[in-house]
């Protein structure tokens, strides 16, 4: 199975995880009271932390990702991210909590297989050595449990809850692992006397809570809404785990330790619309009604055939296998009346008498009762399974992208069967989108009298249950009501009673249409852009052709585009970018791409100081604290985990310079940074940072192997810095016209932001009327949780400048329409972009003043600057610190005459 590359919005969740990890260390270090508290506030902006009391500072916090978006994935990279900027470790114990013994068995297998993506992802941050345990194996695992290899042990709430008499097992003693408590220090007895894992007269239990309370596991709950309750945070704590990640597409909101309701910390939000913009989910749904139960078997069938043909052509041309799959929901069988059950539907779908006859071997039963899929691959070509029978829920775990259409004659609108059937028909085929409108949406076809009222229940449900925001379920159904009996499926067609005139279309648009005279219909390949289906209704010979176009692009526009007329969207906004011309050829500026950019590391001062790296080492740190809680004091404890993980661990102490060297090198490079430095550049570089810290600081190896976190933590924003001037002496060296190449804000590279590809993963909900925004659609101003906050302000008087024309909030994607420039490393997406009314473009950055003087913002401004710098007076570039409403004014003022 082929690596997944991570999406963007993964890559950022992992990039929140990062930030706020390494924001709880820091103050973890500085001996804050609540450090995991104060972190989030300072990432998030919110003052919602909520601690459940057992944890003693540990981070507990949460993801919400909507379901289809790969939580699983993102858990196991989210494993190694935590252990690096939180425990400095990349040899960490994992705690992998799954809601069911049958998801327990399918991460398990995933987690092990080294073949699988999730496996490829755990060794990337990990290493090789990672073992992948079940807890029953590691009660026997003594050689694993002693050694430095990283351990995930997964396994289910119920294995460890310390309510269940039957799952005791792991707190009691266990002559496995003797050896693990032989010679402990003092503070680490200490410890685990603490912790109540079957400590009888002072004696430290030998249990595997214990061996485990030793390495401080990071925790991931897969799906946590089922395991937040007072006796499941206590057993959690006895592991006293590092930090506790929750992943889950429906966090708890409410607060009421009373109730025993304790409120998910939600560190970041994941919309579906970003799901749907990176292929993930099939959006949107075309939702449509019967009101008899034949017609939705009928109309279930005629779709997914349809869908099957479009699939074929489709193979044909990509070599790219999909067979739809359709969904039907059936009745529960009922004593009072007669139902169709699941039996009756099977038998009237395969009967050679009846009304569908299709084949025996291509329609399954899946209920709590009867299983005819079993361990199928529903995705293997010679499957033949085209029809999956079920009443409120499939197997858990059970996950087929094929899935497509579901055709539903139970009860459709509530929350489980959205939950179980719906979310089952949203997962893209190889997470991918595939460019035909057909086949990148879901169907559902439900027996309902009002459809109206189902989609309201649909969508009120995919918030509940799927983990969907407001905007994207706002525009998840297209629905069609029962009065559309004979709409075909030919989602890219366009019924006209005549061609488009051959003689106005484009030669673009002629290649991707065909009119069928005989159907009356125009038939298109791919999909149509805005511009091309406005010259197709421009060619269009009638107004009933004309009304048809745009009947069409309301029905084809994609999940998240302003539901408008083809003329109503606004000019797009153009924005000039930054490129290198080299005679009569133009790129891109992109400092990785340039030859002029040199690295040249070894102007770059490789010694360490005193002040910049400590060479001391502690184990079994803690800091005694007085907590006000409800106006009284108790006094508690907060142990710094984060100093003691490795100190157990039998590691560190034979590494070698060079191995040291090599991997600090792949800590530099992760996540593609650095792309114009090579390895062998850095690795020398680092060579003699090492040698400097080993021979002029007589540095101990075992201590530098077991710090160097802290060592790449203190090397690579040296190496980022240095990065910054080499790209400021490139672009020195273009602007002054070394050689044959010159550095311009070109127009020719110009990037055009449409409305209708304007998608915010969030929109702006604020108080603040904004009445030159181009586009309707605002992007979100909520940094840090506060809506109305200083960028919002910022917005405000933007709009209320006399000088400005127009503008938009800038989206920090490129998916999204975001524009950026370049950085070293990484991309700079300004916070607003603004048209003048003297036709210069103004491109403004808001920084509070905690962020204005940070080196890496100020790198920002010198690329604004630069980009202003070489526009020929056609751009501004507004840098706006601290609420310094005056320089923004100046800056978008009309120029001088």
């Amino acid at each position: 199975m082929a690596r997944l590359e991570l999406r963007e919005y993964q890559t950022e969740c992992l990039g929140i995880i990062a930030e706020y990890c390494a924001e709880v260390r820091t103050r973890a270090m500085g001996k804050a009271l609540r450090p995991e508290r104060d972190a989030f506030e300072v990432v998030t902006g919110r003052n919602t932390y909520h601690a459940p009391e057992m944890f003693a500072g540990a981070p507990y916090f949460c993801l919400r990702v909507p379901t289809g978006g790969g939580k699983t994935l993102i858990a196991a990279h989210a494993v190694g991210t935590i252990a690096r900027h939180l425990g400095h470790t990349d040899q960490p114990l994992c705690l992998w909590v799954t809601p069911t013994t049958t998801i327990r068995d399918q991460t398990l297998r995933g987690l092990k297989d080294r073949s699988h993506p999730y496996s490829e992802a755990l060794r990337e941050a990990l290493g090789t050595n990672v073992q992948v345990l079940t807890i029953e194996e590691a009660q026997y695992a003594s050689k694993a449990m002693m050694s430095s290899d990283p351990i995930v042990i997964v396994t289910t709430i119920q294995s460890y809850r310390i309510d269940d008499e039957g799952n005791r097992k792991v707190y009691q003693d266990n002559g496995y692992l003797m050896d693990h408590f032989t010679d402990l220090p003092a503070w680490a007895r200490e410890r685990l006397k603490q912790s109540g894992n079957g400590d009888e007269g002072g004696r430290v239990s030998l249990s595997l809570a214990n061996a485990m309370k030793l390495r401080g596991p990071v925790v991931i709950m897969d799906e946590a809404h089922n395991a937040r309750t007072k006796v499941s945070f206590e057993s959690l704590a006895r592991f006293g785990p590092l930090a506790v990640l929750e992943l889950t597409a429906t966090p708890q909101r409410e607060h009421d330790p009373e109730k025993e309701r304790f409120a998910s910390n939600v560190l970041h939000a994941v919309s579906a619309l970003q799901l749907k913009n990176e292929g993930m989910i099939k959006l949107p749904v075309e939702l449509e009604s019967r009101s008899d139960w034949l017609d939705v078997l009928q109309l279930t069938i005629d779709r997914r055939k349809g869908l099957d043909a479009v699939a074929r052509e489709f193979e044909g041309r990509s070599g790219r296998y999909i067979r739809p799959i359709a969904v039907i929901q059936a009745q529960p069988k009922s004593k009072a009346r007669e139902t169709h059950t699941a039996e009756v539907v099977k038998q009237k779908l395969i009967d050679e008498n009846g009304p569908f006859k299709l084949s025996p071997d291509a329609v399954r039963i899946a209920t709590g009762s009867i299983d005819e899929i079993g361990d199928e691959d529903l995705s293997a070509r010679d499957c033949p399974v085209e029809y999956i029978i079920t009443v409120d829920k499939l197997r858990e775990g059970w996950d087929c992208p094929f899935a497509y259409v579901l055709g539903s004659i139970g009860n459709v609108a509530t929350e489980t069967a959205v939950e179980q059937l719906l979310g089952r028909v949203l997962r893209m085929p190889h997470a991918e989108p595939t460019g035909l409108p057909e086949l990148d949406r879901a169907y559902a076809v439900v027996q309902s009298e009002d459809v109206i009222k189902t989609a309201k229940g649909l969508r009120d449900s995919l918030v509940e249950r799927c983990g969907f925001d407001a905007d994207s379920v706002a525009d998840a159904f297209r629905v069609h009501d029962t009065s559309e009996s004979q709409r075909p499926l030919a989602l890219a067609a366009i019924p006209l009673v005549a061609p488009p005139r051959p003689e106005v279309l484009p030669d673009s648009v002629k290649a991707k249409v065909e009119y069928d005279a005989k159907a009356q219909v125009l038939r298109i390949h791919g999909s149509l852009s805005r511009e091309e289906t406005i010259a197709i209704r421009d060619a269009a010979e009638t107004l009933q052709d004309q009304v048809a176009v745009e009947t069409h692009w309301q029905r084809e526009r994609a999940a998240g585009v302003a539901a408008k007329r083809l003329d109503e969207y606004a000019d797009p906004i153009v924005v000039p970018r930054l490129a290198v011309r080299t005679g009569d050829r133009t790129m891109l500026f992109e400092p990785e791409e340039l030859d002029e950019f040199e690295w040249d590391l070894d102007a770059c001062a490789p010694e360490l100081a005193e002040d910049e790296f400590d060479l001391t080492w502690r184990a079994g740190d803690r800091v005694e604290i007085g907590v006000e809680e409800g106006g009284a004091t108790q006094i508690g404890s907060v142990e710094q985990v984060i100093v003691t993980q490795l100190a157990l661990l039998a590691e560190g102490e034979d590494w070698s310079e060079t191995e040291l060297v090599r991997w600090l090198n792949v800590e530099l490079h992760k996540g593609r940074k650095f792309l114009g430095l090579t390895a062998a550049q850095s690795a020398a570089w680092l060579r003699r940072a090492v040698a400097h810290l080993v021979g002029e600081r007589n540095a101990d190896m075992g201590i530098l192997v077991r710090k160097r976190h802290a060592l790449a933590d203190a090397l690579i924003p040296r190496v980022a810095q240095h990065g910054r001037q080499q790209v400021r002496k490139a672009a020195e060296m273009l602007i002054a016209g070394a050689g044959k190449s010159r550095l311009e804000t070109s127009a020719e590279h110009a990037l055009a932001i449409e409305e209708h590809k304007y998608a915010p993963y969030d929109t702006y909900r604020g108080a603040f009327a904004f009445k030159k925004h181009a586009f309707e659609k605002i992007g979100t101003m909520r940094h840090g949780g506060k809506e109305d906050g200083e960028e919002a302000e910022c917005a405000k008087r933007i709009d209320d400048h006399p000088n400005v024309n127009r503008w938009i909030r800038n989206l920090e994607y490129e998916s999204a329409g975001g524009f950026h420039l370049p950085l070293s490393p990484g991309r700079f997406f300004p916070d607003f972009i603004c048209e003048l009314t003297d036709g210069r473009v103004a491109l403004v950055e808001y920084k509070g003043a905690q962020f204005a003087e940070k080196a890496s913002e100020l790198h920002k401004k010198a690329i604004g600057d630069l980009w202003a710098g070489q526009s020929g007076g056609r751009g501004v570039f507004a840098w706006v610190a601290d609420k310094d409403w005056d320089e923004l004014s100046r800056r978008l003022a009309p120029m001088a005459e």
